[in-house]
Parts: structure tokens; sequence; C-alpha cells
């Protein structure tokens, strides 16, 4: 869903700020089961369109050729006691707010701070440079996420770090991501009340459509909303970037959305399948929404809903045929994770087959045979 807040918006509320808040509560997810979602928001000064929201180690490198230049930098700050903590990924935190590349991309739990951001270029630019731009307003409405502070996202971090790890080199975790919630020890995330999303893969991509909204900021009314949020809320330069201040921390309210799972390639394979269902169900819900379109359209909208089954599929093929990825996970865990995707795409097959005029792809080429994808080969336990 895209919005944009206009000069007209704010006539009729009266501020900004008020046409701003107006405009987030239509973009904001209606709840629909019991489970606790997680909104955060990202703003940026310029709209980059198809490179939004890209975290700047993709822009900065090409990770397939300069494979270790991530590991590289971390152990430069490391060695020079930039970082307050000693393991890469409390170091990454730094390298992320020292303007160091990273494969960490800050969002925010204050939809406030997100407007600052889309209003406001870096401390180091010029804080009127890109005023005759549109800035935008990012939501994201993220299910789950992980604690920095755990050891389980730490192991994660230092196998993304190699530059062999199938959670690198394997197209299957190419567009894997997750939130992970703020660290408590760098001052500025706590101002900014920030947390990461973290992207897996060597080539940049973008988060799925279904979990983000957009809000396009007039450039017209960029310094009135800066002027808006320094007096009513203390939102500006200084005290977003306040280095040394010591600040409360607010996590406890958070600590139910705590991803409680540790880390392991079932769990992330685990997750992968979740993300499969989301989206083939938001493709589902799209398809069914659109009425208008012709019936070549129509089909084209119809066998997109199983396109996420397809790459999921072949790339865990790809993915079972290599041997670092084979000693990370066992042949019975493997089986229950096809098990539960091949259920799924069997009802989802029968729901939709016939169901709208249009014959559906053969469920014998949407679901995974274990013994045809690996050749039989037993795959071997590793405790990680």
């Amino acid at each position: 869903m895209e919005l944009t807040l206009t000069k007209e918006d704010v006539k009729d509320f009266g501020s900004a700020i008020s046409a701003y808040i107006s405009k987030i509560h239509k973009l904001k997810p209606q709840q629909k089961d019991k489970e606790l979602r997680i909104l955060v928001y990202r703003g940026e000064a310029k709209d980059f369109r198809g490179t939004a929201c890209r975290p700047n180690i993709f822009r900065s490198f090409d990770l397939e050729e300069d494979k270790n230049v991530e590991i590289n930098i971390l152990n430069s700050m490391l060695s020079k006691k930039y970082s307050v903590g000693n393991s890469y990924f409390e170091t990454a935190i730094e390298a992320q707010h020292g303007g160091f590349p990273s494969r960490l991309l800050d969002v925010t739990y204050n939809a406030l701070v997100a407007l600052f951001f889309a209003v406001t270029p870096h401390y180091t630019k010029e804080e009127t440079i890109h005023d005759k731009d549109s800035g935008v307003v990012y939501l994201f409405d993220i299910p789950k996420m992980s604690s920095p502070a755990s050891s389980d996202v730490r192991e994660l971090y230092e196998n993304l770090l190699k530059d062999n790890s199938p959670l690198r080199t394997e197209n299957l975790f190419s567009n894997t991501y997750k939130l992970l919630d703020h660290s408590s020890q760098n001052d500025r995330i706590i101002a900014q009340q920030g947390a990461f999303i973290l992207f897996y893969g060597n080539k940049e991509f973008s988060l799925p459509k279904r979990i983000q909204s957009k809000l396009i900021i007039c450039p017209t009314l960029k310094k009135e909303i800066r002027e808006e949020l320094s007096s009513m809320f203390n939102i500006n330069m200084g005290t977003m970037y306040p280095e040394m201040m010591n600040n409360v921390d607010n996590i406890l309210n958070k600590i139910k959305n705590l991803n409680a799972l540790s880390f392991s390639y079932v769990n992330e394979i685990q997750f992968l399948i979740s993300e499969l269902k989301a989206e083939c169900e938001y493709r589902l819900i799209e398809f069914k929404a659109n009425t208008c379109a012709t019936h070549i359209d129509k089909i084209k909208s119809f066998e997109a809903i199983f396109d996420p089954i397809n790459t999921f599929k072949n790339y865990l093929e790809l993915a079972m045929k290599n041997k670092q990825f084979k000693n990370k996970i066992n042949q019975e865990e493997l089986e229950i994770l096809i098990d539960e995707h091949n259920q799924y795409v069997r009802r989802l097959h029968n729901y939709l087959n016939g169901r709208f005029k249009i014959e559906a792809p053969s469920v014998d080429n949407l679901t995974i045979n274990l013994e045809e994808s690996t050749n039989t080969v037993k795959i071997n336990r590793l405790i990680l």
C-alpha cells in the first residue's frame, strides 16, 4: 500500500505531524489473528525506489568477489578498539552506526523517528540538501524478531561471515532476512529506538511487498516537519545522535515477541517454509482482488501463486547436492521439513485447482521427492 502526505492533508489536520499520524494509521495493517506482530519503520530522505531499503555493503561491494571484506572490516575495527563488544555481531552494530558497510539495515519502532530521517539527511550532510526531493517512510509488518544478545544470533552472524557458508552461497537463503531487536549498549540506537533487519546472501534483494507499506513525504513539507518534530517532540539532530547520553532501556514490553528458536539450519529452513506459505497466501489474496484483469492476466496472476513453491523446491534441491549444506542437517529432520512443505502444497493445490476455471500446475511438479533430490545419498548429522 502506498500513500502520500501533501500540503492539503496538513490543512485538513492543522499540523504536519497530525496529518502524518493519520496516514500512518491508514497504512497500519489490521490485526487478523491473536499472534503479536511487530511494526517497525524506516525513513529515507530520498525515494530510491527499486534500490530502497538495502544494506550499504551490497551497494559498496560484490560479496562474491570480495568474499572476506566483511570480516576484514570487523577485524580492523576490533584491533583498533572501535567496538564496545568483543563479538563480531556487536562490532557489526558499531560498524553500521560508524558509517562502515554492513549487511544490517536500520529500522525504528517509533514512527516519528522514521519521519525525522525521511526529512533529514545524515548528520554529515547539509540539513537542506534533499529538501527538493520527496522523503519516504516505510512501514514493515514482521511477525517475529530475535534478540541480538543471544548466542544464536551471534552464531548466525558469524556463519554469514564465512565465504563458503550456505547462508551466503545457496540460492535457498538468498532472500532471507531477520528482524533483530536493538542493542542496549549503543546510545544512538537507544535514542533512535532502533532495531535492525539482517540480510543473508551475497547480493542485494528487496524485502517482500506483503510486509511493507510506503508513505511519500512531499518535499515542500520537510522544513515544517523538522520544526514540529523538534519543538513538540524534541526529535532533532542533537537527540537522534546522542553519542554519550544515558537512556533507559525499554525492551521489557517486547520480550514476548522475541523469537525463541535457536540457530540451526533446520530452523532456517523452517523459517523459509513459513515465508513461502505467507507469500503464497498474499499472492492468492492479490489474485482474488484483481477482478478487472483480462483473462490472460488472470491466468498469469494465478500461476504466480505457485512461483514461491517452485523457487523453494528448486533451490532446496540444489542445496541438497552441496556437501557443506548436507553436513548441516540430518535425513530425519529433512524428511519432516519436506513433508510439511508437501502437505501445504497439496492443500493449496486442492483448493485452487479448477476453482477459478483455471487448472493448477501438476502437484507432482510442485512437491519434493527426497530420494530423487538427493540421489538417495544419506545426509549426516552435524552438531552445530
